[in-house]
């Protein structure tokens, strides 16, 4: 038992330490001396392309109406549609996006809550644009945000472009979230300018079809998410686009708001739901593990995904197998309780502030991860979800 608690200690500590220390020095110094993707392959047509916003809604007639109103704002050259896909709400979301948008919006009421994978899927094989933007009920758009969006997937090589997401607390407050996705962003952009850039966040993302195209003649060339897919369509679409040979970019002028979680609890609910999703991916996307046939794409899968959804797996188990050994038993229990502590303050609710709250955001987000991430190893799955509430 102590090696084995030893063992995956250090592993789980390797994990992280590559993860947040040394790939983002190795994947900026090979972005410097790359040319960019907005430089690479042959440019697509220039001329205006048709756009359809596809949003999965459920329960959300507190946000829709700003929401719809937000993404007509936009100015889009070409034909440019919004798509509501009402995932069995029981309130009046479908009626206020109606509402708020007239005949320039599409709302599609499913009478059945299926889950978002499953919306998406209709919405996408109901479609006919050459653009496929995909967002969220609570984001809001900046200007010209859909136009960068698109102007990112000129390139020829190019099949997915990844937005930036801003999440915004109090007025002259910063919240651990909101600095965490700042310190992202950077990463994006190298990896972007590799053309694998595997962060999209399902606020704002986008896909064109004529890169990844199976079939002229079917209705969509994206491939259909299982059904059963649980939080992860913003990195699986991605990774299909990737996989048949689509460069994926960052887009930084395409730029999203969102409000930051109010407290610990919906952010380890969230958390939990992202690591059944990373479970589902770790045990059925195992293509992704190739380094011989796509080394880039490989070393971003494991460096920014799998080693960040397994490192927290491995230092949790690590202190379960300790509780087998005489050696090292107290250090295993000290490690449990504290994660039961925080488990129970992020239960209650509890705020992170200051440097002492840094730490504890980090500790309880990473445990819901590490929740999730063997709930999806083993199986369990949960396509529908409960809206997070948000500032």
């Amino acid at each position: 038992m102590t090696a084995t608690a030893i063992g995956l200690f250090a592993l789980g500590v390797a994990l992280s330490v590559w993860s947040y220390a040394g790939y983002p020095v190795l994947i900026r110094r090979m972005a410097r001396s790359a040319p960019g993707m907005g430089e690479a392959g042959p440019a697509a047509p220039t001329g205006p392309l048709s756009v359809d916003v596809l949003v999965s809604a459920a329960d959300e007639e507190a946000v829709i109406g700003a929401r719809v109103r937000d993404l007509l704002a936009q100015d889009v050259d070409g034909t440019y549609r919004v798509v509501i896909g009402c995932d069995g709400s029981r309130d009046a979301t479908a009626d206020r996006a109606r509402s708020a948008g007239g005949s320039r919006v599409e709302v599609i009421a499913f009478p059945v809550r299926r889950g978002k994978a499953s919306v998406l899927n209709d919405l996408i094989a109901s479609s006919r644009a050459d653009v496929l933007v995909f967002t969220d009920a609570n984001t809001r758009f900046d200007p010209g945000a859909v136009r960068s969006l698109v102007a990112a997937l000129a390139p020829g090589r190019v099949g997915a472009a990844c937005g930036r997401l801003v999440l915004e607390g109090a007025p002259g407050a910063s919240t651990p979230e909101g600095e965490f996705w700042d310190r992202e962003t950077s990463l994006k952009e190298a990896e972007g300018r590799l053309g694998i850039c595997l962060g999209a966040n399902g606020a704002i993302y986008a896909a064109k079809r004529s890169s990844v195209a199976q079939d002229a003649a079917t209705a969509s060339s994206l491939p259909p998410l299982r059904r059963d897919t649980t939080s992860m369509d913003d990195f699986l679409i991605p990774i299909g686009v990737a996989r048949r040979g689509g460069a994926v970019v960052f887009a930084a002028g395409a730029v999203a708001r969102e409000s930051a979680g109010r407290d610990p609890r919906a952010e380890v609910a969230r958390r939990f739901r992202i690591g059944i999703g990373a479970g589902q991916v770790l045990r059925r996307e195992r293509w992704l593990w190739n380094f011989a046939r796509r080394p880039r794409l490989a070393l971003a899968f494991f460096s920014r995904k799998a080693a960040r959804w397994l490192a927290p797996l491995c230092l949790l188990l690590a202190a379960v197998f300790s509780l087998g050994s005489r050696e090292i038993r107290p250090a295993g229990i000290v490690l449990l309780a504290a994660a039961a502590l925080s488990t129970a303050a992020a239960r209650a609710g509890v705020p992170a502030r200051g440097a002492i709250g840094r730490l504890y955001y980090f500790a309880v987000i990473n445990l819901a991860i590490a929740g999730g991430v063997a709930a999806g190893l083993l199986g369990y799955r949960r396509p529908a979800w409960k809206t997070a509430e948000r500032a």
